[in-house]
């Protein structure tokens, strides 16, 4: 048991530090363009099914702006 709970807790470190790490760089201007940024599949699912998500995160404006 002492296992199972060690590799549960380090899995879900792991994952949150992924999630971080990826809106992080999806975040940053200077990384990926504002009209580029994507979620992560899993990320667009759980926004379908539950519509309260959905201003959470990287938006569905998709239009490039003017100076870019």
């Amino acid at each position: 048991m002492v296992v199972f709970r060690t590799f549960s807790e380090l899995n879900h470190n792991y994952f949150s530090a992924m999630h971080v790490a990826y809106y992080t760089i999806q975040n940053n201007p200077s990384l990926v363009a504002p009209h580029q940024r994507q979620e992560l599949f899993y990320v667009r699912w759980l926004k379908e099914k539950i519509p309260a998500l959905r201003p959470y995160g990287v938006t569905d404006d998709k239009t490039p702006k003017a100076d870019q």
